[in-house]
């Protein structure tokens, strides 16, 4: 899931940096490699909940959880934290699913046919009838949360997004912050800055420790320091 992430990320910030005007561009070679970075963050929420689901029952979860996070995000703007939910609800499926015992004749079809097309019938009704609203409107009251702290000023809403940014290293917390800011680029930019600074603290005060107090961590802790202060 991380190289979805980075390359996406990468990419897009790389685009709005170099068009020069804090927002993403609209035209050229810029706006194409703004529109790979895109691509790689929507192919993230996919790939987070499908893998999800993958940890918990394997292959046949894989199908499920991507098609159930896509159903999720597309249709009620869930983000990040709909293809989370829908990355368990749909690996607790399969993995349900799993425990009936198949006639011997049907065995070899359990997993490339009964479980992922059952498992994904299952795991985008729970979301279509289920989950999939009340998710969407936690995520607007966030969102909304986030918003009207706009006028609080830039340092309040900034070290708020940092914290969130910063608090779970990649956790939802994290990608609720950076999304936010994401869909502010166009009219308040200067919060990718807030964002991006925090995004660099929990590598390197990670790199920093291993160097400073490296008997407190064994050699593969200390090798991941080294390539977590180039990342920072």
């Amino acid at each position: 899931m991380i190289p979805f992430v980075v390359a996406g990320g990468v990419l897009l910030s790389l685009s709005v940096m170099l068009s020069g005007h804090g927002g993403l561009p609209e035209s050229g070679i810029l706006a194409d490699i703004a529109k790979m970075g895109q691509a790689g963050l929507t192919l993230f929420t996919l790939a987070l909940g499908g893998y999800i689901a993958y940890s918990i029952a394997d292959k046949p979860g894989l199908a499920p959880g991507m098609i159930g996070s896509w159903i999720t995000v597309e249709y009620y703007q869930t983000g990040f934290l709909g293809a989370i939910v829908v990355g368990f609800v749909a690996g607790i499926t399969v993995k349900t699913l799993k425990r009936i015992k198949l006639p011997d004749s049907m065995t070899a079809l359990g997993a490339i046919f009964i479980y992922p097309l059952i498992g994904t019938f299952i795991t985008c009704g729970v979301v279509m009838w289920g989950i999939g609203a009340p998710i969407a409107y936690v995520m607007e009251q966030m969102n909304l949360l986030l918003a009207g702290m706009a006028g609080s000023g830039k340092v309040v809403l900034g070290s708020v997004l940092g914290a969130m940014t910063a608090f779970d290293m990649g956790g939802p917390i994290n990608k609720m912050a950076t999304l936010f800011a994401q869909t502010q680029i166009n009219t308040q930019p200067w919060l990718m800055g807030g964002v991006g600074i925090a995004i660099c603290t929990p590598p390197l005060g990670l790199a920093l420790a291993t160097f400073l107090s490296p008997n407190k961590f064994n050699r593969e802790e200390r090798e991941a320091g080294k390539a977590a202060g180039i990342m920072g």
